[in-house]
């Protein structure tokens, strides 16, 4: 079936480029609607959209953009004209995937502008910054976009930077093939949490879900997948929230720790007035990564290197107090109906003693893992206490707070959770 693909570029300054793009995808029998965002030069070819029509879309012309005399100043109102344009474009049904090409100016431009394309329509970048560390979380957050380096990719064409473009034209050409706009969505609760072998709630929280007649999609509470989970409910996918691993990300952002999910989390849901059910999730830890040297603060913590991504670092009982009041701060935004559950044994995991002989972990050191746990459970009980004292204090009164003598992992806590979950709904 031919299907429709958006080509937004530079016509200007990467006009071979992208008319090679072009005929590239229509050797995959699709349409191309192509999206001039250049500002100063001739374009290489007739666009679908001209860069004139981007300019009026938000009311400016490309004299006015010259005269700012500051290309990224130009740049960022020609994104925000492709915004629009894409809203029209899609408003109308004519297109199923989005190409942009670029390099720095031209990625930054079309990383803001394929912000408002919906998830699941599939949006490419070819692009000189792709995986670079100035690409932002903030910048990708919530987008779902993909990314290919593009090797060779200033100054024209050659047979590498073609070999990249063709494998580009074949990348978006299948995925706006795979891509259904009719699909229609069953009932769906969206979840946090963590790995399977800290949170095992799991296993009995989505199967009486299904039984509900849910579908049940499961978010992980790491960063990015929480920028994804607020994106998600903001486009209307999710029918309720239980954020049970909510605290996880808000102790990351207190924490400055590379799993922030950045300052909008914890406020989709209030804004769309559904109903949420908000727990802090394993907040004995946060996380840091390769991105940044430790800082002195946390050079005696305990810590342990989850995987080559992840460096799992202590939280203190302060660090666990402020999680809770940002977390009340948050839900005060809340228009719908809204509870947490604090299960106040945490993760509730019971490991042997060491051994007699075992020698004492250095905390300025990596620790092995069930030293870390052992070290951070210690801190569960007088922790999850101010978590719930911050918590409480700040809170507006209309949202219910339940304190359980249970482990997250803890029969109890589930039926807590569907049992606020259950009259949430029929309140509905």
């Amino acid at each position: 079936m031919r299907k429709s693909v958006v080509l937004v570029g530079t016509l200007d300054t990467k006009g071979d480029q992208l008319v090679y793009l072009k005929e590239q995808i229509e050797r995959w029998g699709h349409r191309v609607v192509v999206v001039d965002m250049g500002v100063l030069g001739e374009p290489a070819l007739q666009p679908t959209v001209d860069k004139h029509q981007v300019a009026a879309a938000v009311g400016t012309t490309i004299q006015e953009l010259i005269a700012l005399n500051g290309p990224a100043l130009a740049m960022s109102k020609m994104a925000e004209g492709v915004a629009k344009v894409m809203k029209s474009l899609w408003d109308k049904r004519e297109f199923d995937g989005v190409v942009g090409v670029g390099g720095s100016m031209g990625t930054s431009a079309a990383l803001a502008a394929l912000k408002g394309v919906p998830l699941g329509v599939p949006k490419l970048l070819v692009t000189t910054m792709a995986y670079h560390r100035g690409v932002t979380p903030d910048m990708t957050g919530g987008l779902d976009v993909m990314m290919i380096p593009w090797t060779g990719g200033l100054w024209g064409l050659n047979s590498i930077s073609k070999e990249i473009l063709e494998v580009a034209a074949g990348a978006i050409s299948g995925a706006a093939q795979a891509y259904d706009r009719s699909r229609q969505f069953k009932k769906i609760v969206g979840v946090t949490s963590i790995g399977g072998s800290v949170a095992k709630y799991m296993d009995i929280l989505k199967p009486a879900l299904e039984q509900r007649g849910y579908e049940v999609a499961v978010f992980h509470a790491m960063g990015m997948s929480g920028r994804m989970y607020e994106r998600t409910i903001r486009e209307g996918r999710v029918d309720a929230v239980l954020d049970l691993s909510a605290g996880v990300e808000l102790l990351n952002e207190v924490c400055d720790g590379v799993c922030s999910a950045g300052p909008d989390r914890l406020l989709s849901a209030g804004k769309m007035g559904i109903p949420q059910v908000v727990s802090p999730g394993a907040i004995e830890a946060f996380h840091w990564g390769h991105d940044r040297a430790l800082p002195p603060a946390y050079q005696n913590r305990p810590r342990n290197w989850h995987n080559d991504i992840l460096l799992t670092m202590g939280s203190t009982v302060e660090e666990m107090g402020a999680t809770g009041e940002l977390l009340a701060k948050r839900l005060n935004e809340s228009q719908g109906p809204a509870a947490v559950v604090i299960p106040m044994k945490g993760l509730g995991v019971k490991l042997p003693p060491p051994p007699p002989d075992a020698p004492v972990p250095d905390s300025s050191k990596e620790m092995e893992w069930k030293a870390l746990i052992r070290a951070q459970l210690q801190l569960t009980e007088p922790g999850l206490r101010t978590f719930k004292e911050e918590l409480t204090k700040h809170l507006k009164p209309e949202v219910k707070v339940v304190a359980l003598d249970a482990g997250f992992n803890d029969p109890a806590y589930v039926q807590t959770v569907l049992g606020l979950f259950d009259q949430m709904v029929i309140r509905r």
